[in-house]
């Protein structure tokens, strides 16, 4: 099976818990990622944190050739890159959402008027910059991660190029992770995302999430209804996300995320076969009959560099840490580094112990890189 994406740590973990041999084609090929695959391989560009064209379908077709690949499952860093998509699936058997529907969900001028006529809320949308740009966001709908949000204000793009304004609202930033068929949903869970600052000028940077968070029982029952719509309107299959804002007793749409997103490992451990088994049977039409009982509340987050620093040959990242880079890695500041992870017996232990684990690892790198410069 070919696994394509910016990371496929967390797919190649969840695969091989349900048996599934994968390539994993990413930006970064770290070493807990070759340790899970048949083969991995870096396919990003030097030109920036994309995917190269070239290198990835060379790849491709040497590790993954049609005549012996299983299919194709692919995760985020194709939302702006469907061409690249529709290529790399040509020939395979496609494990997700075909390019012409994530073209759909992922183009605003389609995706807000299908979510007004399904009557799911969303913040006010423009498509030409506000006469007043404060309290505004700029998005480029072929982003992910939060890399793609910059606030109107300070921002020197000012719409085209596929750009859309989206008016800033108060709630806390959340996340459904659902399964879909084509027709139905089944929610795995909610989360609760938050924003790194590590880099300036991207306020929204995906930072982490932690799963298991309970909501309001009514916007619950409203969310899983109005999701069946939605996926019944647009052909969703396999594991998605949809991100929303929740305030007090209401919730309003920001995005959909049409393929496996980074909240899957907060489910992982709970379902025997692993999430992405789940995935592929979703594809093929078949929902589990429920949820797994979660055994934990799972958190993560994303350590980032502070100051230049180079894994040494030899350095050890504390246990709880993940998506470990290989020796030789040259990090600039506000680049990731690594993923830590924790669980505790609900939302708000596991979110301690996450940032807990968090400051460790900062200082451990801190401390790394301070000893670089002084040798």
């Amino acid at each position: 099976m070919l696994v394509a994406g910016v990371t496929g740590r967390a797919l190649a973990a969840s695969a091989a818990r349900g048996g599934h041999q994968v390539v994993i084609l990413d930006y970064f090929a770290d070493r807990d990622t070759c340790a899970l695959a048949s083969a991995c391989r870096s396919v990003v560009s030097p030109r920036g944190l994309r995917f190269d064209r070239r290198r990835l379908l060379a790849a491709a077709a040497e590790l993954a050739p049609l005549s012996h690949s299983a299919g194709l499952v692919y995760g985020s860093g194709f939302e702006g890159r469907i061409a690249l998509l529709t290529r790399l699936a040509s020939g395979r058997r496609l494990f997700g959402n075909a390019p012409e529907v994530v073209a759909a969900v992922r183009d605003p001028a389609r995706f807000f008027p299908l979510l007004d006529r399904l009557g799911i809320l969303h913040p006010e949308v423009g498509f030409s910059p506000p006469a007043d740009p404060r309290g505004w966001v700029v998005k480029h709908p072929g982003g992910s991660g939060g890399a793609h949000v910059r606030r109107a204000e300070h921002s020197r793009v000012r719409g085209g190029a596929g750009a859309y304004f989206q008016r800033v609202m108060p709630g806390r930033p959340c996340s459904a992770l659902f399964l879909a068929d084509g027709r139905r949903t089944l929610v795995i869970g909610f989360n609760e995302q938050c924003h790194s600052p590590a880099r300036a000028g991207l306020p929204y940077l995906y930072g982490g999430a932690v799963g298991q968070i309970p909501l309001p029982p009514t916007v619950e029952a409203d969310l899983r209804i109005r999701l069946d719509a939605l996926v019944s309107a647009t052909g969703l299959v396999g594991l998605n996300g949809i991100d929303f804002l929740l305030h007090e007793e209401a919730w309003s749409v920001l995005e959909v995320n049409p393929r496996p997103t980074a909240t899957m490992e907060l489910y992982d451990p709970d379902y025997d076969r692993g999430l992405f088994d789940a995935h592929l049977r979703a594809c093929n039409g078949e929902l589990p009959p429920g949820t797994a009982p979660a055994r934990a509340a799972r958190a993560s987050s994303i350590v980032h560099a502070a100051r230049p620093w180079q894994v040494r040959d030899g350095f050890g990242f504390p246990a709880w840490c993940h998506d470990i880079p290989q020796p030789g890695t040259r990090f600039a500041p506000g680049d990731p580094v690594c993923t830590v992870a924790a669980e505790g017996v609900d939302a708000t232990r596991a979110v301690a112990l996450v940032r807990e684990r968090q400051l460790a690892t900062d200082r451990t790198i801190l401390e790394e890189a301070a000893c670089a410069v002084s040798a």
